[in-house]
């Protein structure tokens, strides 16, 4: 395994420099798509080989995963373009990017061999629609067919040409909330939070959601590539019952804000109808599949621990807030 070779999209963002660091402890050579001079410093302070390019160079991203043995793709299209771009849009840079990226696989193969190439790539637990008895949903259940993000034609697409191909395709679905490390989507609401002067949750904040620590969720990925089964996606899920109270209430504490309970109407005349939307969407991702065909087990504390007396601690300070 000391051998393997990687090559990630995405492994400048928030969860691709922490699996970055962890395959390179494994034994992983990694080698990250880089847009700037900045990203390109971040990834050899990690150890890994930045490579200049990104999600339409396709020669690029086809040289680099004919070399490779895994591509973990995590990078979104949608990031760099904003939240109002029309998502078929979206999904053709990333169908265009993957196909690149399988005929690299493709080429690597070497004839007669019987160890597939492998390529990862990234979906969300949200694209399953909430179990209508409030379960937890698994890998197999329907998907939303109401959402404007169809981030599951992706991973339809991806499994499809990987199969023609004869690449190993899987596909990781992170939870709503990626935590720890004092970044993402919290950060972004305390930062929210403090402007405003409160931590706003919608219709009583009753709404349960999925989270990760980033740490569990980069190990996950590695499970994923070293055992996971060709063709099938793996939950990345921690807690499945932390309300948007609970949560907003953290960040309200941390911050020394109050917490505000808005009504729907009243949410969507103030914010912006995606972000409205995704505080009042119900997402139990199970993680059972991850767990009893993987041996992944999460071990991190959990979110509103973390917001209230661990790394978001230092954000508050940040922000002049806090305790």
């Amino acid at each position: 395994m000391s051998q393997k070779r990687i090559f990630m999209t995405g492994a400048t963002g928030y969860l691709g420099q922490v699996l970055t660091e962890f395959a390179i402890a494994e034994g992983y050579t990694v080698r990250g798509l880089s847009r700037t001079e900045a990203n390109d410093s971040k990834l050899t302070q990690l150890g890994a080989t930045p490579v200049r390019g990104d999600l339409e160079t396709f020669d690029v991203l086809r040289s680099e995963s004919a070399q490779a043995d895994i591509v973990m793709h995590l990078a979104d299209a949608l990031l760099g373009m904003g939240f109002d771009t029309p998502y078929d849009k979206v999904l053709a840079i990333d169908a265009a990017a993957v196909d690149a990226m399988v005929t690299g696989l493709k080429e690597a193969s070497s004839p007669g061999s019987t160890e597939q190439k492998t390529l990862i790539t990234t979906s969300g637990t949200m694209m399953a629609a909430p179990d209508p008895a409030g379960g937890e949903t698994d890998e197999d259940a329907p998907v939303m067919l109401e959402s404007p993000i169809t981030r599951y034609k992706a991973w339809d697409h991806a499994k499809a040409v990987a199969e023609v191909a004869g690449v190993r395709a899987l596909c990781v679905r992170l939870a709503p909330f990626v935590y720890g490390r004092g970044g993402s989507g919290v950060k972004m609401f305390m930062e929210g939070a403090a402007a405003a002067g409160a931590a706003t949750y919608v219709d009583g904040g009753s709404t349960r959601t999925t989270t990760v620590h980033v740490d569990d969720a980069a190990r996950l990925y590695l499970l994923v590539a070293q055992k996971g089964r060709a063709g099938k996606a793996y939950n990345a899920s921690a807690e499945t019952n932390v309300t948007m109270r609970e949560l907003q209430g953290g960040v309200a504490e941390v911050l020394g804000v109050p917490a505000v309970d808005l009504s729907k109407e009243d949410a969507l005349a103030k914010m912006p109808p995606f972000l409205v939307n995704f505080l009042v969407t119900e997402n139990r991702g199970s993680n059972k599949k991850a767990v009893s065909e993987l041996g992944w087990r999460p071990t991190q504390p959990g979110i509103v621990e973390d917001i209230v007396k661990g790394s978001y601690v230092d954000v508050a300070k940040s922000l002049g807030k806090g305790k």
